[in-house]
């Protein structure tokens, strides 16, 4: 089969478009398409990265905190229970027959310490008496503090208030400690 000078002109241009074809379809976009695959696996991991780093950081800060309170701890009574605690301020602010329940419960955290949590629900009591007894509980001394306070006035006696509120403590826990 003899192929004219034009016939072997068009079928080595063909065949050099079909090479290229094939060289930029299975060599260069492939390439190309992993290239990008690898610089979003480095951006993605570079982010990783730097939250790890991060992470790292706020563990130091809560690690010193962690120290910090188990300092505090020791430091306070031996014999300190929230509950006590509690009621005592409420004697001191004049507010104990204001006390419709005090509920007390333990949270047990894993590791050395354990949050103390009690439920309170105050009825008929005065803003000033509310804010009395709110200054003496909240106790950096002793590691307490509000969690959550929910106040509404109270609809039988006018210029009182109900509040219900979660106090909390931190204690260590003895079963992890011995």
């Amino acid at each position: 089969m003899a192929l004219s000078r034009r016939d072997k002109v068009a079928l080595i241009i063909g065949g050099s478009l079909l090479l290229v074809f094939v060289v930029v379809q299975f060599v260069l976009l492939p390439l190309v398409d992993k290239r990008k695959r690898l610089r979003k696996a480095i951006a993605s991991r570079e982010l990783a990265l730097t939250e790890m780093r991060d992470m790292q950081v706020q563990y130091g800060l809560l690690h010193e905190q962690s120290d910090g309170l188990e300092e505090q701890l020791t430091r306070r009574n031996v014999n300190f229970s929230l509950f006590s605690f509690l009621e005592k301020m409420a004697t001191e602010t004049k507010i104990k027959d204001h006390i419709a329940y005090l509920k007390p419960s333990t949270v047990t955290g894993e590791g050395v310490l354990r949050q103390v949590l009690v439920e309170m629900k105050l009825q008929t009591i005065g803003l000033k008496q509310l804010v009395s007894f709110l200054q003496r509980i909240e106790s950096p001394e002793n590691v307490v503090t509000i969690k959550r306070i929910s106040i509404q006035e109270n609809k039988k006696a006018k210029g009182t208030l109900d509040v219900i509120m979660q106090v909390i403590s931190i204690d260590q826990n003895r079963q992890n400690v011995e």
